[in-house]
């Protein structure tokens, strides 16, 4: 009997053994973006040998800020001495945004955007009206205003509406001093928002608009746009604006017949309508179902920018690509009704 469990316990001893380095030799397990788990061969079976090291480049690269993780994109060019120093900075900052986009609409199409958020007072009140109206934008984010908004952030993704970069601190001088200067701010807001919400950023808008008079002043416009452009990401300018920008001078119904104005005087069927939900921008929100009101009644859809969406460039200068260039109107705008709306 006792020889009989001592070979008993050996086999169980030798099957926890067996059983022991098997679990060594699975791996760990890692969540993938679509929530799937994935076998990490080889991660650490043997503590003391150097194999042990093998995959700790791979979990580098996860613990890194995203534009700091190689890409693709970067693996091609990071041997090229003709690039400037600055191009090999922030490997992970590359996007697919730039591709040839489609031909300008045979039909008259809005892109509802909006600068300067996201804000507790108004982003939320726009979302709820767009629902309401089954209708998407865009949203150009300034990601200093996240904290304390992050639900939002979350909200404008999860309802089919596009996000884009505005800036991560919306100051111009900081901005636009060189080429150096306005990868750090954009690399800052890639990484926050990527961070809060797995998303990455392909499109943003210039603080200001690519005309700016700060980056021209520092004459950075050329090298800002070739870096972004050969990067993939491309900015939106627009070609219709409701003016709510402007010190709060206009009227709820003043707002509304600017935008309205503007789109119908677009030389552009495919129009990209400025508007903000900053803070303050409360007439913005008391406004935009007047607008969608409108276009509805006119038959014109609003529409998310893609990647495929034909941008606005601001003409700047000889390397505004032409074809992307608002041209002037055929006939002036019809000035909106100045008049106080009636309640």
């Amino acid at each position: 009997m006792r020889l009989r469990k001592i070979i008993f316990s050996g086999m169980i001893a030798a099957m926890l053994l067996v059983s022991l380095a098997g679990c060594a030799q699975s791996g760990k397990q890692t969540m993938q973006p679509d929530g799937s788990a994935v076998s990490m061969q080889g991660s650490g079976a043997d503590m003391g040998s150097a194999s042990a090291t093998e995959d700790e480049p791979e979990a580098q690269q996860e613990d890194l800020p995203a534009s700091q993780q190689e890409s693709e994109q970067y693996l091609k060019i990071q041997d090229d001495t003709t690039l400037p120093a600055y191009a090999l900075e922030y490997p992970g900052l590359y996007s697919d945004a730039v591709r040839e986009p489609n031909v300008l609409s045979d039909q008259k199409v809005v892109y509802l955007t909006f600068d300067d958020g996201p804000s507790s007072t108004n982003t939320g009140a726009i979302l709820d009206i767009l629902k309401q109206y089954d209708t998407k934008a865009t949203f150009f984010v300034v990601t200093k205003e996240i904290d304390g908004n992050e639900a939002l952030i979350q909200r404008i993704i999860n309802e089919g509406h596009t996000l884009c970069i505005h800036a991560n601190e919306h100051v111009y001088g900081n901005l636009y001093g060189s080429v150096e200067a306005y990868l750090a701010d954009f690399a800052a807001a890639y990484d926050k928002i990527y961070d809060l919400t797995g998303y990455r950023v392909q499109g943003f808008r210039f603080p200001g608009g690519s005309n700016n008079v700060i980056m021209q002043r520092h004459a950075t416009y050329d090298a800002i746009v070739a870096e972004m452009t050969r990067r993939g990401f491309e900015y939106y300018d627009w070609n219709s604006y409701d003016h709510d920008a402007e010190n709060g001078n206009y009227s709820v119904q003043q707002l509304t017949n600017y935008a309205l104005n503007e789109i119908a005087g677009s030389s552009r069927n495919d129009t990209i309508l400025l508007m903000h939900d900053a803070l303050d921008k409360t007439d913005t929100v008391k406004a935009l179902p007047g607008i969608l009101e409108g276009l509805r009644n006119q038959g014109i859809p609003c529409l998310p920018i893609t990647n495929t969406t034909r941008p606005v460039h601001f003409s700047v200068n000889d390397a505004t690509p032409v074809e992307y260039i608002e041209p002037e109107p055929a006939q002036e705008t019809v000035q909106p009704d100045t008049a106080e709306p009636t309640e």
